[in-house]
């Protein structure tokens, strides 16, 4: 099981945050992705589990997808999301059988979210793996920056958080840009409120 160490942070100017991604040293070129999930719950309790459709490719009218069906143990320390996640994939054939499937077991949609935006890469040091950057619209929250290490030791999530915090930083945004709450819960209360 891997470790997920993600840091998520409002982003007022998304074009200029894109020149400064764009910039970086390493980095690989955009690539364009949409993905639109389906979280589930028991009736009238929060999410259980999620289902993706991911669709990624060289420009939006050219995306190649797949499903992915993940269920998070999640932790959250100073707005840095520390999650286990159990995962698999399917053929994006197959959606709408899975959500068929999901209800059919007595689960409801908790709620429903698209993130479209620009997918990055870019090497950091020899001990962390390669940093995957998002830059995505959420609506109607706005847009996001998301970054984030996938890790297969636990030991080394306190380098990833520093890095991930050391890279807000040099990105132009800070402390008060980060949104500590996951986006199922800010739908849920814009739905709700």
């Amino acid at each position: 099981m891997a470790y997920e160490v993600e840091l998520k942070a409002h982003v007022h100017d998304q074009a200029k945050l894109k020149c400064r991604l764009d910039a970086l040293n390493g980095i690989s070129a955009p690539l364009c992705e949409i993905k639109e999930d389906v979280y589930y719950c028991v009736p009238g309790e929060d999410a259980l589990f999620r289902l993706r459709r991911e669709s990624i490719g060289p420009s939006f009218s050219a995306l190649d997808g797949q499903i992915v069906f993940t269920k998070k143990l999640k932790t959250l320390k100073d707005g840095i999301e520390v999650n286990q996640e159990l995962e698999f994939t399917a053929s994006d054939s197959q959606f709408d059988q899975a959500h068929a499937f999901c209800l059919a077991l007595g689960y409801e949609v908790y709620i429903r979210k698209t993130k479209r935006g620009y997918a990055y890469s870019c090497p950091v040091s020899t001990d962390l793996p390669f940093l995957h950057i998002e830059l995505v619209e959420v609506p109607p929250l706005g847009w996001f920056l998301e970054m984030e290490f996938v890790l297969e030791e636990e030991k080394k999530v306190p380098e990833a958080r520093t890095f991930l915090m050391e890279m807000l930083y040099r990105l132009g945004l800070g402390q008060a840009d980060i949104e500590s709450r996951y986006y199922m819960h800010l739908l849920k209360a814009q739905s709700t409120g």
